[in-house]
Order: structure tokens, then C-alpha cells, then sequence
């Protein structure tokens, strides 16, 4: 391959690319990131499972209304029936074999009222501690839902401001990538698209920033043979390296 040479102007240009190239990279990551970003996706996940738990709380709500509305129900009617019972003693008259039964049903149905109305104040706490879980679920979602809005706005605010400094590194690069002959962009970028994002690169005392490593002595007197004007070539790489 032909050795590419360059004015002290191109060889900075040619550098500039780079750097800006790199940083066009980094902003596309980062905007990738935005895009998955964890903390926004674990928000959302939570949401969802917030409002799983938040519709069984409301179920488990109304079940316990139901069932706290019958024990009620219950024990009223057994109440009623005790009452009914207790006129009837009170009131007297029938023989004495009806009012022994009669008062062997007071004493039964009151044991039975005792039971019932602890039935339905058990029933009633359950309600209560059932509506009390929705309230908790629903306050719950409702702060992972505001933290979710917030992140929201963050990451979309965030992305705005990534996405107009790449539009400025776009237009740097551009005008960085006029002042180079076609030859050496195409050289660049061919080399750039084969090497992880890095076309060019600095050759400052004896390494190459493409590679980031050391060059051979027998190396770098053959670079530093060259013509002054002279593209030279990271051994490592291909990267175009500018002596500096």
C-alpha cells in the first residue's frame, strides 16, 4: 500500500478526525445507555409488579368485605333471634316444660351471639388490615411511578444534550474531514471501520497511540526514515500515525 503524505495542516486535521470520531463514539454509547438505562427499566419492572401485587390487595380487599359483611349479617340475625327469645321469657305465659325451652334457647343463642360477634370483629380487623395493604401497594407504585417519571425526564433531558453535542461533533468532523485529501479519509476510515473506531493516531517518542503500545526499535528507525511529509502506518494497527 502506497504511503500517504500530508501537510502539517492535514496531519492535524487527520488527528482532529480521530479525536472527534472518538468522541461521536462515546456520545452514541451514551446515548445507547440512556436507552437501556438500568435504574429506568428496574422502575418500570417494579411498576409492574406493584400493580400484580396492587390488584391481589384489591381482591384480597373486597373477599374480606364480603366476608366481613356476612359475620355482620351473622350475628345480627343471631341477635335478632336472641332478642326475639328474651320478649318472649319476658313476656311469660305457656308451660313451664315452653319456658325451660325457651330459656335453654337464650342460653344457647347467647353463647352463640358471642361467638358470631367475635367472628365478625375478626372479619371486620381482616377488612381492615386488607384495605390497609391496598393503601401501602398503592402508595408504594405510586412513588416507584413518580421516581419512573422522574428518571423519565432525566434520561429524555439528558438525550437532548447528547444528541445536540453530537450534532456539533458532526459538524466539526465535517469540516475537519474537508480539509483532508479523499485518499486519506478513505484510508482512514477503512482502516478505522476494520479496527475498533480507531483510523489515526499520534507516534509520540517511541509509541503509537493506536496500538498504545511500544514500537520495535528496527520500527521506529524505519519510520523515522521517512519523508517529513509522510503518513507513516502503526505497525500494530495499520492505524496512519502522525509523528509528533
Amino acid at each position: 500500500m502506497s504511503t500517504l503524505t500530508a501537510t502539517a495542516a492535514q496531519r492535524q486535521a487527520l488527528l482532529d478526525l480521530q479525536d472527534l470520531d472518538t468522541e461521536i463514539d462515546r456520545a452514541k454509547a451514551a446515548l445507547n445507555r440512556l436507552r437501556t438505562d438500568e435504574e429506568f427499566a428496574q422502575a418500570k419492572k417494579d411498576a409492574a409488579d406493584l400493580a400484580e401485587q396492587l390488584a391481589a390487595a384489591e381482591g384480597a380487599r373486597r373477599e374480606a368485605d364480603r366476608d366481613a359483611a356476612e359475620a355482620s349479617e351473622k350475628a345480627a340475625a343471631t341477635r335478632a333471634h336472641r332478642d326475639r327469645t328474651r320478649n318472649r321469657l319476658h313476656a311469660g305465659g305457656g308451660s313451664h316444660k315452653e319456658l325451660e325451652a325457651m330459656m335453654h334457647e337464650a342460653q344457647t343463642l347467647e353463647g352463640l351471639l358471642a361467638e358470631h360477634d367475635q367472628a365478625a370483629l375478626e372479619a371486620m380487623q381482616a377488612a381492615d388490615a386488607a384495605a390497609g395493604k391496598v393503601t401501602a401497594v398503592q402508595e408504594r407504585k405510586a412513588a416507584v411511578e413518580a421516581s419512573g417519571r422522574a428518571r423519565a425526564a432525566h434520561l429524555k433531558q439528558e438525550g437532548q444534550r447528547i444528541t445536540e453535542h453530537g450534532r456539533s461533533l458532526a459538524a466539526r468532523r465535517a469540516e475537519a474531514a474537508a480539509g483532508l485529501p479523499a485518499e486519506i479519509v478513505a484510508r482512514y476510515e477503512k482502516v478505522r471501520s476494520r479496527n475498533g473506531g480507531i483510523g489515526a493516531g499520534r507516534l509520540e517518542g517511541n509509541r503509537s497511540s493506536a496500538s498504545g503500545t511500544p514500537l520495535s526499535p528496527a520500527e521506529l528507525e524505519r519510520l523515522r526514515a521517512l519523508p517529513e511529509d509522510a503518513l507513516a502506518e502503526c505497525p500494530e494497527t495499520g492505524a496512519l500515525l502522525v509523528r509528533v
